[in-house]
């Protein structure tokens, strides 16, 4: 049975539940940024808790406090995302001044400047990402030029896109907590992260959004697609990245994306899932269920978190469901 090379990778976790102001702080520090914290008198019971689970690219967070507190954080260098789940947040930056938020409410920190909270019976659902990812696949996607990308509002462009984010942040920060987590598969946590990517670019007001458009990039020499092909299949069982794809194959991403939709009907990464799908396939029909092989481990080698979409993509791949296959 073949088998995927790249090394499962669980997330690591941290945790607190502390009512001192000292220990709070401190956790908020190593796992956030640094902060100037004033907290409320404690009273009964009231607890600040943080539960985080982070990988290299993406981290989640799930912040519930009773306990009342103020802050000022120094500047952020990443992107933080959270969506208020309960409670009442007063936020306070440079560019916007002081805006109160409601539970339902989704914000994108913004980055390089101090940023002033106030939090009142809070539920949070956080995900923090690193500025170069997101800069990396505003190149790509949308061929901004590198180190260009800046977010320039807290809140989503519309309710349809506020009610898709919120989404996107219930179903990544549920993978990142899950134990085990599905995005322990590099594969997972690679294609997840992507897709927060994307789905922050398309979410909040940002560069991208208001970049000049631009001409086509043109003729690709069959070379190049062959030299991208020839990276996709040698590998599929790894992370891989459109920017990744493009310098193998000798072209910017702009030009591999027209090539590939123009040549292959889809996208580039959209082409890793077809050579992943494959693989899967083969794997299932080469493995003997009575040795312990299922549907869903099979699913999450090859990148694919969620199985109902992998039995979807599997049926209108090859005709039949991924259990009869391994049945089979």
């Amino acid at each position: 049975m073949s088998k995927t090379g790249a090394r499962m990778e669980p997330p690591e976790r941290s945790s607190i539940s502390s009512a001192v102001a000292e220990e709070i702080t401190e956790f908020m520090r190593q796992t956030f940024v640094g902060t100037r914290s004033r907290f409320a008198r404690p009273s009964g019971d009231a607890r600040f808790a943080v539960r985080t689970s982070q990988l290299p690219e993406i981290a989640g967070d799930r912040i519930r406090s009773t306990l009342d507190y103020t802050q000022t954080t120094d500047p952020f260098d990443y992107l933080l995302f959270f969506v208020v789940d309960g409670g009442n947040v007063l936020i306070t930056t440079p560019a916007e001044g002081q805006v109160e938020l409601a539970p339902g409410a989704a914000v994108a920190c913004p980055v390089g400047v101090p940023v002033g909270f106030a939090m009142r019976d809070i539920t949070l659902s956080v995900l923090r990402l690193p500025l170069e990812r997101l800069d990396q696949m505003a190149a790509d996607a949308f061929d901004a030029p590198p180190g260009s990308l800046r977010f320039e509002a807290l809140r989503p462009v519309s309710p349809a896109m506020h009610r898709y984010w919120r989404a996107v942040v219930n179903l990544t920060n549920g993978a990142l907590m899950d134990d085990p987590s599905p995005m322990a598969s590099p594969l997972v946590a690679e294609e997840m992260t992507r897709n927060v990517a994307i789905a922050a670019l398309h979410t909040f007001p940002n560069t991208t959004m208001t970049a000049p458009y631009t001409r086509g990039p043109g003729w690709v020499a069959p070379a190049a697609l062959r030299r991208a092909v020839a990276y996709i299949e040698a590998n599929a069982d790894q992370p891989v990245t459109l920017s990744a794809i493009a310098t193998a194959a000798g072209i910017g991403a702009r030009a591999l994306q027209y090539a590939f939709r123009a040549h292959y009907g889809t996208t580039p990464m959209g082409y890793v899932r077809r050579v992943r799908l494959e693989h899967a396939h083969r794997e299932l029909r080469a493995a003997d269920p009575t040795q312990g092989t299922t549907v869903k481990a099979v699913a999450a080698r090859w990148g694919f978190a969620k199985p109902d979409r992998f039995t979807a993509a599997y049926r209108e791949a090859f005709g039949v469901l991924p259990s009869q296959t391994l049945r089979t």
